[in-house]
């Protein structure tokens, strides 16, 4: 058998081939690629967004943790196993509520805030601007030095999906503790999702409004978040008192629960409360009913009734969406 010699048509072949394994190359790199991408994208940072359980503390020397202790295990006394702090975020606004009464104290309910956040790479500030029980007290003359409308509390974080920690500032010999936050696990979604303030308030008799009164912002801040199932709601009278400690309604009202909503029925399950609220029971085992109407997806109307079977009556409340 003869052998042909190469031809111009076989080292024009022989081209062909090296352009094709250079395209099979060049294809299987970016086929490569894209999933590396999507993974990336994938895996972006955890959201600080939703409710959060603060369950213990974590002591760091020289920024290395050493010791992680919980309240349920009886590790922190006080406040003691029964210690609750909630933290919730979303759409830039803090809230902030915990279930440690004092006796002592002029609103032996607990403590609350409100406020706004940014976050960073490295840091989280708070910038606090209401409060309740022993905060309002507090949250007031640290106004009142500074000459503020809010006052900024910093702090270092680690974040996963999971677990928040909230990384207060070291010592002199390097020691520092954090607060250990757990992520609350989603029970529901509704239309009610959101960062809502109050804006009027209707009377109602008979199921008839007869009267209807603006609620200045600047006299009365009532603010409440619900997402997840649960909500905290967080009411400053301080401007109401006169910015007076010494008057009951200047510690306000606040509470954490959990909610449902459905065909326009809601049912707010308060757990603990703040301010002029003595209330820290079960979860679940105290309930206010509420007929809701939407007037659009930013606006609703809260009208408080005794059962669902009970026809629109009581106090009607107007909530416009923070944005």
């Amino acid at each position: 058998m003869k052998i042909k010699p190469y031809s111009k048509l076989n080292l024009s072949n022989m081209s062909l081939l090296k352009n094709l394994i250079i395209l099979f190359i060049i294809f299987f790199v970016s086929c490569v690629e894209s999933p590396k991408k999507e993974i990336q994208e994938s895996n972006s940072s955890p959201s600080i967004e939703g409710f959060w359980k603060r369950t213990g503390m974590v002591q760091y020397v020289n920024g290395v943790a050493v010791d992680t202790m919980f309240y349920a295990d009886g590790d922190l006394d006080p406040p003691g196993k029964d210690f609750v702090q909630m933290k919730a975020f979303l759409d830039g606004n803090i809230f902030w509520i915990m279930n440690n009464q004092n006796p002592a104290s002029p609103w032996k309910g607990s403590m609350g805030g409100y406020g706004k956040y940014k976050k960073e790479a490295d840091s989280i500030t708070e910038f606090m601007s209401h409060a309740t029980g022993d905060m309002a007290a507090y949250l007031k003359s640290l106004k009142d030095e500074q000459n503020s409308s809010t006052i900024p509390f910093k702090f270092g974080y680690s974040l996963t999906d999971k677990n928040y920690i909230q990384k207060g500032g070291a010592n002199e010999e390097g020691i520092s503790s954090a607060e250990f936050y757990e992520k609350m696990p989603s029970l529901r979604k509704s239309k009610l999702d959101g960062v809502w303030k109050r804006s009027y308030e209707i009377t109602f008799v008979n199921g008839v409004a007869v009267d209807t009164t603006s609620v200045p912002s600047d006299v009365i801040l009532d603010v409440k978040i619900i997402k997840d199932g649960y909500f905290i709601f967080q009411v400053d009278r301080t401007k109401l008192a006169g910015d007076d400690p010494t008057k009951p309604e200047f510690g306000g009202t606040g509470a954490f629960g959990e909610v449902e909503y459905s065909k326009g029925n809601m049912n707010e399950y308060s757990q603990f409360a703040s301010g002029n609220w003595l209330l820290d029971t079960l979860p679940r085992s105290i309930v206010g009913y509420v007929g809701v109407k939407f007037y659009d997806d930013d606006t609703f109307i809260q009208i408080t009734k005794d059962t669902l079977d009970q026809n629109l009556a009581g106090r009607g409340v107007v909530y416009r969406r923070i944005k």
